[in-house]
């Protein structure tokens, strides 16, 4: 009987190891060990293979994971240089505005500071962190304010103060200060900003100057934004309101003027002032009684931080108004007693000549039917008497002419001087030989009343050629623009005249010569004087014995330039 074949078997090397430890050559022949050493061999190889398998897992895992954590710390670095970018810029920002950020804890020290605290305080930053608030000189309403924050008292504060500075000055500051609340509503410490308020403090000191200035001021004065809301008045614009101050500011300008009750008519005003530099207007303020009076107010726009401001200086012009309105009653009864004037003179001058008229008709009939008996002095007196009866009628017409003159204006008319001074030349004849000359731009045109200052030229002409004692007449009429007026000048070289006489040949009825040498009615001049008076102009004579005389007179420039 041949032996059983047997089939050699790879152990797992632990196994194999195992098996030489643990068990004698004759056991491990046995079939039975053989059979379960094959049993756990195959279970050494399956975990084997499984171990394997875990482990190139875990590889596969680790390889991960260290990626994943390398992305983790990039963005971790990316979050800390971003948040250390924010914080640099917020610190940039903080130490770049005015005001003092300042922190402190709950104890009262101070934490934190920005770049303006030396600015405003004058204190290093470095020497005041940690130092508590209270050690900084400041007024003793303020430090009460404080306490009562630091307590929990209050939760928040806005004071003003005075604080003697690191370099000795004294600023007014305005801090405004809040708590910061734990969840439980413990402090934990406080926050706040510090603002120098000096310069808004010094306007404020001069805005009260200057409201103390307006309510001592005898002239009303308001102040109002551009939607018509009173923001002040002074006294004397509540006194003559009848109201008090508190009473009026806050209120709409519709309730103290008529003008602007309706509220369309302010906005309408408003933009009208934006575009002035300022503005004088009339209005009727309102009293408290309901009773109303006149006023004229000088009013200009402000804007400030894209407010607009109205200021008005207002004047009480009853008294102004009142005085128009009489003068106007004066004017209408000027109108109605010159008229009657005109009237009257216009009939006693009519019912004067008609009797004249009748000596005159009745000496030339007596001298037709007598005309055989008239002889030498006879005759000389009819013809006397009708001379003083064409005086006569001369001096009527002259007082009826004086009486209007100056009183009836004319129109305005464009014109040349020389075309009307040429023209009023032709219009004189004499006797003797005239020569006319004129000196002055034959280009000057004026706009004036023609017919006027054509009447008084005629009545200084007239007078340089009736008076005139030489053979051959001469005269010369000038004129010349002054800016400020016309000035123009008629000289004749007649005998001329005496000083003392000057002012008394412009008085009516007043002539230099006997009416029975020169026939005048001494009218002629008063005219002129009286036109010239009425327009506030001048006039003036030089003159020289024998050689002749020089009438200069004004003209209004003003009225130059009217159309």
């Amino acid at each position: 009987m041949t032996a059983p074949e047997t089939t050699e078997i790879t152990y797992h090397r632990l196994l194999k190891r195992q098996i030489r430890k643990s068990l004698s050559a004759e056991l491990a022949e046995n079939p039975e060990i053989q059979e379960f050493l094959a049993s756990v061999n195959q279970a050494y190889l399956e975990f084997q293979d499984d171990m394997s398998r875990v482990e190139h897992i875990l590889e596969q895992s680790s390889s991960e994971l260290f990626k994943a954590n390398r992305e983790l710390i990039k963005i971790a670095d990316e979050k800390t240089e971003e948040a250390a970018s924010t914080n640099r810029r917020l610190e940039e920002v903080a130490n770049s505005i005015s005001e003092v950020l300042i922190q402190l804890n709950k104890d009262g020290k101070i934490i934190y500071l920005n770049n303006a605290w030396k600015k405003v305080t004058g204190f290093e930053i470095s020497e005041s962190l940690n130092k508590n608030w209270k050690e900084f000189h400041v007024s003793q309403d303020a430090q009460n304010t404080l306490n009562l924050l630091f307590t929990g008292q209050i939760k928040s504060i806005q004071e003003t103060f005075i604080l003697k500075t690191g370099d000795n000055k004294e600023k007014w500051l305005e801090l405004t200060m809040s708590a910061q609340l734990s969840s439980k509503n413990d402090i934990l410490g406080f926050i706040g900003t510090l603002s120098d308020i000096t310069a808004r403090k010094k306007q404020e000191a001069e805005i009260n100057r200057m409201v103390d200035w307006f309510n001592e001021s005898s002239e009303a004065v308001q102040v109002s934004d551009d939607q018509g809301k009173l923001l002040f008045i002074n006294q004397e614009a509540a006194r003559r309101l009848g109201k008090s101050q508190e009473e009026v500011i806050g209120t709409h300008i519709s309730g103290i003027e008529k003008i602007f009750e309706d509220h369309a008519a302010w906005q309408e005003h408003v933009e009208t002032l934006k575009g002035m530099s300022k503005m004088m207007i009339n209005g009727v303020h309102k009293r408290q009684d309901g009773s109303t009076f006149p006023v004229e107010a000088s009013v200009k726009y402000y804007e400030s931080e894209g407010q607009g401001y109205i200021l008005a200086f207002i004047q009480d012009i009853s008294e102004r108004v009142e005085a128009e309105m009489k003068l106007k009653s004066y004017m209408r009864d000027l109108e109605r007693i010159n008229a009657e004037l005109d009237q009257f003179a216009y009939v006693v001058s009519h019912d004067l000549k008609a009797p004249l008229r009748a000596i005159n008709n009745l000496s030339e009939w007596i001298e037709e039917d007598i005309t055989d008996l008239l002889e030498g002095d006879t005759k000389d007196q009819f013809r006397l008497l009708r001379g003083r009866v064409h005086r006569m009628e001369g001096l009527i017409n002259g007082i009826l002419s004086y009486s209007r003159a100056g009183r009836i204006k004319t129109n305005k008319e464009k014109f040349l001087v020389k075309s009307v001074i040429d023209d009023l030349c032709e219009t004189f004849s004499s006797k003797k030989q005239i020569e006319f000359k004129l000196e002055g731009n034959p280009d000057l045109e004026m706009v004036s009343e023609k017919i006027t200052l054509i009447q008084i030229l005629q009545n200084l002409i007239s007078n340089g050629i009736k008076y005139n004692d030489k053979p051959d007449i001469e005269i010369t009429i000038g004129w010349k623009n002054n800016n400020h007026e016309l000035e123009f000048f008629v000289r004749d070289n007649g005998p001329g005249i005496s000083p003392e006489f000057h002012d008394k040949i412009f008085v009516i009825f007043q002539t230099l010569q006997s009416r029975d040498e020169f026939e005048s009615t001494g009218v002629g001049l008063a005219i002129v004087k009286k036109i010239l008076d009425e327009k506030h102009a001048r006039i003036w004579i030089e003159s020289t014995m024998g050689i002749g005389t020089t009438f200069h007179f004004t003209w209004p420039a003003l009225e130059k330039n009217e159309v």
